[in-house]
Parts: C-alpha cells; structure tokens; sequence
C-alpha cells in the first residue's frame, strides 16, 4: 500500500509538470506547478504506520507486550 502510493504521488506530480510545461516563463511555469500540488513532497520512506499497528496487535494477541519508544523524530519504535 505504501508503494502504491508513493507511485501515486509521483505520477500526479509528473502529471502537474506536465500540464504547466508550456508555459515559457519559468516564474509562472513554477506558479503554476505549485497552485497544483507539484510542490509537494512525495515521501521517500514506506508509511508503515498502519502495520506498525497491526504488527503490535498481533504481539500483544500472542501473549508478547509491546513498548513504544519515541525517537527524536517522534515516531514510534515498536
């Protein structure tokens, strides 16, 4: 799932250039890309966050405990 929507991001931002590709001016060209959602950030990274939670579940099902840490980046590490 975390792939697909990486895809998903990357094709609608590929898209969005496309479509303001032929606008000459660069200023505009970037105006134009930006008012569309092209500047936005496509993470590189799976958002694991979803199986993360079904992962714990499934620990705390079988008789394991689970601990959360936060990081210095305040995610979670199960």
């Amino acid at each position: 799932m975390a792939e697909m929507a990486q895809q998903s991001c990357q094709s609608d931002k590929e898209r969005v250039i496309d479509r303001c590709s032929d606008i000459a001016d660069e200023k505009m060209r970037h105006r134009c890309e930006g008012a569309r959602g092209a500047g936005a950030y496509c993470a590189t990274a799976a958002d694991t966050r979803a199986c993360d939670a079904i992962r714990a579940q499934c620990v705390l099902d079988c008789g394991g405990s689970v601990s959360e840490i936060r990081s210095s980046g305040s995610l979670p590490v199960y």
